[in-house]
């Protein structure tokens, strides 16, 4: 016979085996979201009752001006690479391509034979 007491002991070591399952995924999910928290703070997110707040990183004029510069150097420095054709500057008259020059001499050899017919 079993003892009248053996259903109370298996259900409260249930209990306490789901109370200890349920504490460790409530522990893992606060860890979970502190860490996300602190991250979305490093980026100057911030997250409150009242929603979402976003901060806007100020720029003082010191920093806009070195970053202008920055930019200003490096398009000068590609602006002068070798093998770099500008529409704008360090043009150099450009060679027409040969079947350009076959076909334009064709064109004037037959101009001036018309004229010569025209003329005589």
């Amino acid at each position: 016979m079993a003892h009248p007491l053996l259903p109370l002991v298996l259900l409260i070591l249930f209990l306490a085996v789901f109370a200890v399952i349920g504490y460790i995924a409530y522990s893992i999910a606060q860890d979970i979201a502190s860490k996300t928290a602190k991250k979305m703070e490093d980026k100057n997110i911030r997250l409150s009752k009242d929603g979402v707040r976003v901060g806007v990183k100020q720029k003082d004029g010191q920093q806009e001006d070195a970053a202008l510069q920055s930019l200003l150097v490096k398009a000068w420095s590609y602006s002068s690479w070798p093998a770099y054709k500008s529409r704008f500057w360090n043009k150099q008259p450009q060679e027409a391509p040969a079947s350009r020059k076959s076909s334009t001499a064709q064109f004037d050899r037959r101009t001036s034979a018309q004229a010569e017919r025209k003329g005589s």
